[in-house]
């Protein structure tokens, strides 16, 4: 029994079904600012959790493709499913597509914006060499990208700069665990990593990651210092919970790059809005 609920775990892992559960988390967390008790658009929480698993699996499906591609155990499952997997890819862009029609017309307009951005750099990413100077704007693409599929069509919703400032917070984090992971990725495999903590340098990565969370702590107690709502107050100290926990994993990266446990915990942080939903 143990077994099989540890390989169905392994495969949601490896699908990046956890990630797509954090992002849908973190933006019903959004949606429900100020109070707590807005409504939750459900047909885009959908249409997110579809969009950013299918460009996870597209992400991995066109590394494959790469002949100096680090084949990741992400990568082997993708190899291995990977005509189920370009099946799937059709299967989910048909019914973002057709789902899309039903939003409101400024998530249709975020959604195609973002969609392009991302066509373009799926496009670049699968034309360019492992060795090319692109990578390195990888994470930071990569992140506000995310954020803004995840924070961006709920901001539209709800123009405030307090709002504003819960997804300035979430854009940093996302950065900082992409970077993070990235870092860990150069140390595991240093002669054959040509991301963007390969071009900072192991001692300016743990610079910058130590101020990142910086950053989110005093911003975030400010933020909670003036924040009107308790549900606001929990939002800004689960962002800064997401931070330090990342900060922690780069602290003890011996235990953390074991096992890859960095990325388990690294991408677990994205579920903690659980804790304020009950």
């Amino acid at each position: 029994m143990f077994k099989q609920l540890s390989a169905i775990i392994k495969t949601f892992h490896l699908l990046s079904l956890d990630v797509v559960l954090g992002a849908i988390l973190c933006n019903i967390m959004f949606w429900k600012l100020p109070a707590g008790n807005t409504p939750v658009h459900q047909l885009a929480v959908i249409v997110l959790g579809l969009t950013i698993w299918l460009i996870y699996i597209l992400d991995r499906l066109i590394d494959n493709k790469k002949p100096s591609q680090h084949p990741t155990q992400r990568h082997l499952f993708h190899h291995k499913y990977s005509k189920t997997l370009w099946q799937s890819v059709y299967t989910i862009a048909l019914i973002c597509g057709i789902c899309m029609l039903f939003l409101p017309m400024y998530g249709i307009i975020l959604g195609m914006i973002i969609a392009s951005f991302t066509g373009i750099y799926l496009y670049v990413v699968n034309k360019i060499t492992k060795k090319s100077n692109v990578h390195f704007y990888k994470e930071p693409i990569t992140a506000v990208l995310y954020a803004s599929g995840v924070w961006g069509i709920t901001y539209l919703n709800n123009l405030t700069p307090l709002y504003f400032i819960t997804g300035f917070l979430f854009l940093l984090i996302a950065f900082q665990n992409l970077l993070l992971f990235s870092l860990l990725e150069f140390k595991k495999h240093p002669d054959d990593c040509h991301t963007l903590a390969h071009y900072f340098g192991l001692k300016n990565s743990n610079i910058i990651i130590f101020l990142m969370t910086f950053l989110v702590i005093i911003i975030g107690i400010y933020s909670i210092t003036i924040a009107e709502f308790e549900y606001q107050k929990s939002v800004f100290i689960i962002e800064i919970i997401m931070s330090l926990i990342l900060l922690i994993i780069n602290q003890y990266d011996t235990f953390f790059i074991k096992n890859d446990r960095y990325r388990w915990v690294g991408d677990g942080i994205f579920l903690l809005p659980l804790l304020i939903f009950f």
